[in-house]
């Protein structure tokens, strides 16, 4: 469901919860188009020819993962990993030509500040490594704005799996009832509910709000906005959670 009326704004955010576990792109950056864009590229140059809609389920998940399938290969393929470092100098060249206000998302950085002002920890779960996560996020300016950030270089088992969202909640030292997972991917929803997490859905990015409702998402809003509205209706007092680990 999309568009939350205001009387209904709160019920996502019981007062014990106190922080997001958010997901990169799609959700903060506005990269989906340009990772289709360079994945297409990649696959066309190993003579593998489709179009957008082929590729954006995608994205969201491990690249290693999602070239070996698009090319037909092992992961430890030696053309799997010649096309992963065809595709990380195309990416690289895409974020040197945008600026910050055009990679984030609009409502962004400034929903990003409030909810940290409204006393919530933010913590980052991408299936991108945690290296170029961290990258992004300064390239964003917002990497002051989060405690933990974590890659899936960061665990074994990656998106869907709850590992990653469990161990950004155990580093920002909170249990899982205390945290909701936001993306715009099913991975996203899904690894929520599997980690026994609130879930919020945004239909700006990548699934449909359909997909992400059937993927485990308990709402569905259509800006970062309504997230802010969702998860802190109103100024709080900043929560006493066990003091938050070490990030990454």
């Amino acid at each position: 469901m999309t568009g939350v009326p205001a009387e209904a704004a709160s019920s996502i955010r019981p007062k014990d919860i106190a922080g997001l576990v958010l997901d990169l792109d799609g959700t903060l950056a506005d990269t989906p188009r340009a990772i289709a864009t360079c994945l297409l590229k990649v696959l066309a140059d190993h003579g593998v020819a489709l179009d957008e809609a082929a590729v954006r389920p995608l994205i969201g998940r491990p690249l290693e993962q999602s070239l070996a399938r698009l090319l037909g290969r092992a992961e430890d393929d030696s053309e799997v990993t010649a096309a992963v470092r065809a595709y990380q100098e195309l990416f690289r060249a895409h974020l040197l030509s945008v600026t910050a206000d055009q990679l984030s998302l609009p409502g962004v950085r400034e929903g990003l500040r409030e909810l940290r002002t409204r006393g919530l920890l933010l913590g980052l779960a991408t299936s991108k490594p945690q290296g170029a996560a961290e990258r992004m996020l300064r390239l964003m300016g917002i990497a002051d704005l989060f405690q933990v950030v974590a890659g899936h270089d960061s665990v074994r088992r990656g998106k869907p799996d709850p590992e990653m969202a469990l161990l950004v909640a155990d580093r920002l030292g909170l249990t899982p009832e205390r945290c909701a997972v936001v993306g715009d991917g099913v991975a996203d929803a899904a690894m929520g509910r599997a980690a026994g997490m609130r879930v919020l859905g945004v239909s700006y990015g990548v699934a449909t709000a359909a997909e992400l409702s059937v993927a485990g998402a308990e709402r569905v809003v259509d800006s970062f906005a309504e997230v802010v509205a969702l998860v802190a209706p109103v100024p709080l007092i900043s929560p006493s959670p066990r003091a938050p680990k070490e990030t990454l």
